[in-house]
C-alpha cells in the first residue's frame, strides 16, 4: 500500500513539474518575461554557458530582475516563432530539459533552428538554478561571427 501511494505522490510532482515546464517555456519563447521569473526564487541565478566571443549573452544573471532584462533582451534582438519541448528528465531536485527553438534574427531576418538543453535545480517548488547551454557555433554562423566557406 505504501509503495502504491509513493508512487502515486511521485506520479502527481512529475506531472506538475512538466505543467509548469511548460508554461515556463511558453513564457521564454512568448517574451513575457515577469510570467517566467515567477517560477525562480528571489535569488535565483541563470548561467548561459558559451564562448562570449560568440555570444554576447554568455554569463550569469542573479536574481528575477537580472534574469528579466535578459529575456526582455532577447526577445529585443530575436523573433521566437516556436518551441518543442523533447525531453525532460526529472531526478530529485534536478530537472533537464531539452528543447528546440525556431528563432529569427530581427537584425539579419535569417531564421534557424537551434537545440537547447536547460538544467534546473529546484527548491522549494522554484528554480534556485539555472544553467542554459545552447549552440553558440551555429548561433555565431547565423549572427555573422563566424564566416562560412
Amino acid at each position: 500500500m505504501a509503495d502504491t501511494r509513493t508512487a502515486h505522490l511521485r506520479s502527481q510532482r512529475q506531472k506538475a513539474i512538466h505543467e509548469a515546464i511548460d508554461a515556463l517555456y511558453a513564457a521564454r519563447t512568448s517574451g513575457d518575461s515577469q510570467e517566467f521569473v515567477s517560477y525562480f526564487a528571489p535569488d535565483a541565478r541563470l548561467v548561459i554557458v558559451g564562448n562570449p566571443a560568440l555570444s554576447p549573452g554568455s554569463g550569469m544573471r542573479m536574481g528575477r530582475e537580472g534574469i528579466a532584462r535578459h529575456i526582455d533582451m532577447l526577445h529585443e534582438i530575436n523573433d521566437y516563432l516556436g518551441y518543442s519541448i523533447d525531453h525532460v528528465v526529472i531526478d530529485g531536485d534536478h530537472v533537464v530539459v531539452r528543447w528546440t527553438a525556431e528563432v529569427r534574427f530581427l537584425d539579419s531576418g535569417r531564421t534557424g533552428s537551434f537545440q537547447v538543453l536547460d538544467h534546473l535545480r529546484i527548491k522549494d517548488g522554484m528554480i534556485v538554478e539555472m544553467t542554459h547551454f545552447y549552440d553558440t557555433g551555429g548561433m555565431g554562423i547565423m549572427r555573422g561571427r563566424i564566416p562560412i566557406a
